[in-house]
């Protein structure tokens, strides 16, 4: 009697931590993505005062997040948003090769959708915590400068996944770069584990 008692207690203990680990399994995930960047020409205000500027660029992001349900999740996330090229003058001075490099790290509130359980559709909402480097050639002298802040950033996507763990996202974001605006529409992998 003894020992079927101890058995029980060693299933219900076991039974217990294994659906423990599960539960965990379907609060946690992480992914990357990859896709199409886009930064407002104003931010080389104060680096060239004429010519022309590119601002899109390739991006990529990775990211993980805990769902504290299926409708709720936080999630951070490192973000490089690529870079705008830029040459012209400045104050009649010749600029040549320049460039406007954006990355940060991204946190959001995740608001989700389940519409079946392969499919889901999010919306968030966040602060970008962001640095701009900029550098070029003024005049034939070499120059660089930083500049940085934190933002709200916005976003809306959909997951569709193709077993339990493993799906696909492409969403959408928004980033509030001071009187600046970047966004990034990308495609990725995100895991449940």
């Amino acid at each position: 009697m003894k020992t079927l008692k101890t058995i029980a207690g060693v299933m219900l203990v076991s039974s217990g931590l294994a659906a423990a680990q599960a539960l965990a399994q379907e609060k946690f995930y992480a992914g990357g993505s990859i896709g199409s960047s886009s930064i407002d020409e104003s931010i080389t205000a104060g680096l060239i005062d004429s010519g022309p500027v590119d601002g899109k660029s390739n991006g990529f992001k990775v990211f993980g997040g805990y769902r504290f349900n299926p409708n709720l999740a936080v999630e951070l996330a490192l973000v490089d948003l690529g870079k705008a090229s830029y040459s012209g003058s400045f104050f009649g001075a010749p600029v040549t090769g320049g460039t406007v490099k954006v990355s940060g790290f991204n946190a959001s509130a995740v608001a989700l959708h389940p519409v079946n359980p392969e499919f889901e559709l999010f919306a968030k909402a966040g602060l970008f915590a962001w640095e701009a480097k900029a550098s070029d050639t003024t005049g034939g002298v070499p120059f660089s400068g930083t500049t940085d802040g934190a933002n709200l950033s916005l976003g809306i996507g959909a997951n569709y996944y193709f077993t339990k763990n493993v799906g696909a996202r492409i969403e959408w974001e928004h980033f509030n770069l001071d009187s600046d605006k970047a966004s990034m529409l990308s495609a990725g992998i995100v895991v449940k584990f």
